[in-house]
């Protein structure tokens, strides 16, 4: 029943103000590469009540067509679903949806947050995908990718912090000293790649850490990607 109330959410159709604010955050996203905070939204449409900011927020992501993270001061996600393509405006008023479509499908990517992944000791790898995330394609450069939020500061001298979400390129090899995630057991972490005969040192990038030794041809070992990428909230 869950999936069929999320299904029906998504075709309620928008109010005007709603759409605008949609459209105003896909092309923050695709301009400036980050959404915008809700002050930001406020003062472009001269809402002078953050709490009439947020009631719209709330309706849009009722209606299936954003994803907020509360804690986080840019934490709004657009939901690019067919239900959640409308038609937009263009300058002559014509109403042209295939093309927005089109736009959005060329300039956005849709990435699989897949958990956690451990930057310290290793932790319980989620294989089923939490949400997915919309990002510009300008921001990763693989055409499939995958992300994960980090957990501890293993990664430091790399600079990939606690609470970070990394972007990864799936494969099954890398190179001498890429980063990348790795399954060690049922437990996935971010290290850096050394390969030495036999054995692979999965070496982290701080000196308070010891590195993680496998041995290569271990079913219990596999590289599940290659890290791409880094995003990390300001707020």
């Amino acid at each position: 029943m869950e999936s069929v109330a999320v299904a029906e959410s998504s075709i309620r159709p928008l109010t005007d103000r709603q759409r605008e604010v949609l459209d105003f955050i896909r092309i923050r996203v695709r301009d400036n590469h980050r959404p915008p905070t809700v002050r930001e939204i406020g003062d472009h449409f001269d809402i002078r009540s953050t709490n009439g900011v947020r009631v719209i927020l709330d309706a849009l992501e009722k209606k299936g067509h954003l994803k907020r993270s509360p804690r986080l001061s840019r934490g709004l996600t657009v939901v690019e679903t067919p239900g959640s393509l409308e038609a937009a405006e263009s300058p002559s008023g014509a109403s042209s949806s295939s093309e927005t479509s089109a736009t959005l499908s060329e300039d956005f990517l849709r990435i699989p947050l897949l958990g956690r992944v451990a930057a310290g000791a290793p932790i319980l790898a989620l294989e089923n995908a939490e949400e997915t995330l919309v990002v510009p394609r300008s921001l990763v450069s693989a055409r499939q990718a995958f992300a994960l939020k980090v957990r501890g500061d293993s990664m430091l001298e790399a600079g990939i912090l606690d609470g970070d979400i990394i972007f990864a390129q799936p494969q099954a090899q890398a190179r001498k000293g890429e980063t990348v995630v790795a399954l060690v057991g049922d437990d996935a972490t971010v290290k850096d790649f050394y390969p030495e005969g036999d054995k692979v040192r999965l070496q982290p990038r701080n000196s308070a850490y010891s590195p993680i030794w496998v041995t290569s041809q271990s079913p219990d070992f596999r590289i599940l990607g290659k890290v791409i990428g880094v995003f990390r909230s300001l707020s």
